[in-house]
């Protein structure tokens, strides 16, 4: 076992799936701009080019979403509060009415273009493949169960996580950062905290309850130093990467 953890052997390592091992922000941005294709694809050239191409309404967006998530409130808006109010600004050069149903509407279609765009981050599959040789892999993630099981086998992820091994909060516990989600799949598992590494993006939902939960953690944190680094989080120890493939060399 590597150095990089004090705490007796690993056996299990759980991961995140959204952002962690599938890349669902390009998923998302392709969604989008296809989306909106269809919208202008119906007006006339003179048009568009007076408006902005669908490209230019994705910047728009994640402008505003970007402005609006650091701004201090103190009645924070809910997920689908903040991409209605961030939707209706990217769409202001736009002949459309932006409502909440629109919204509510436009998102949807969204998330349906998606699935054609879900794609792995780089390495996922050779690490996974690497570390499947000395730890069991299961994935704890608060997203959707059938979208979740359809990457899992779409994306080849089912050779190293069975479907016994995928848990989701819709289904086996209330969402990350709640501890009891962790202590559900380690139990499923049957592993001790000690004997479980959480790897993820989300240092709130992943990391925090994951040390929660009693056992340490991997953040993936592509903005961070370039150097692996290492901190302590209460009880627990959290190693901190860059990359996917750097798990190789701390597991």
């Amino acid at each position: 076992m590597s150095s990089w953890f004090r705490k007796g052997r690993k056996k299990a390592l759980f991961f995140d799936m959204n952002n962690t091992l599938v890349d669902r922000r390009q998923c998302f941005h392709a969604g989008f701009i296809e989306v909106l294709s269809q919208f202008t694809a119906r007006w006339e050239a003179d048009s568009i080019t007076e408006i902005g191409t669908p490209e230019d309404a994705l910047l728009a967006y994640k402008a505003e979403w970007s402005k609006r998530r650091k701004q201090p409130v103190r009645e924070p808006l809910s997920s689908d509060e903040l991409r209605f109010v961030c939707l209706r600004k990217a769409l202001e050069p736009y002949p459309l009415k932006v409502s909440e149903a629109f919204s509510r509407a436009f998102f949807q279609q969204v998330e349906m273009a998606e699935e054609g765009y879900v794609t792995l981050f780089p390495h996922v599959l050779e690490t996974l493949e690497k570390l499947s040789g000395t730890y069991r892999l299961a994935i704890i993630s608060n997203g959707r169960r059938d979208r979740l099981e359809s990457n899992l086998a779409r994306l080849g992820l089912d050779r190293f996580v069975p479907r016994e091994r995928l848990f989701s909060s819709e289904r086996d516990g209330p969402r990350k950062p709640h501890p009891d989600i962790f202590h559900s799949a380690m139990r499923a598992v049957g592993i001790r905290p000690q004997e479980g590494v959480m790897i993820g993006n989300s240092w709130k939902q992943d990391i925090v309850g994951a040390v929660d939960s009693g056992m340490d953690a991997v953040w993936i944190h592509p903005a961070g130093a370039k150097k692996i680094a290492q901190r302590k989080l209460g009880r627990g120890q959290v190693v901190i990467i860059r990359a996917f493939h750097q798990l190789q060399t701390i597991l």
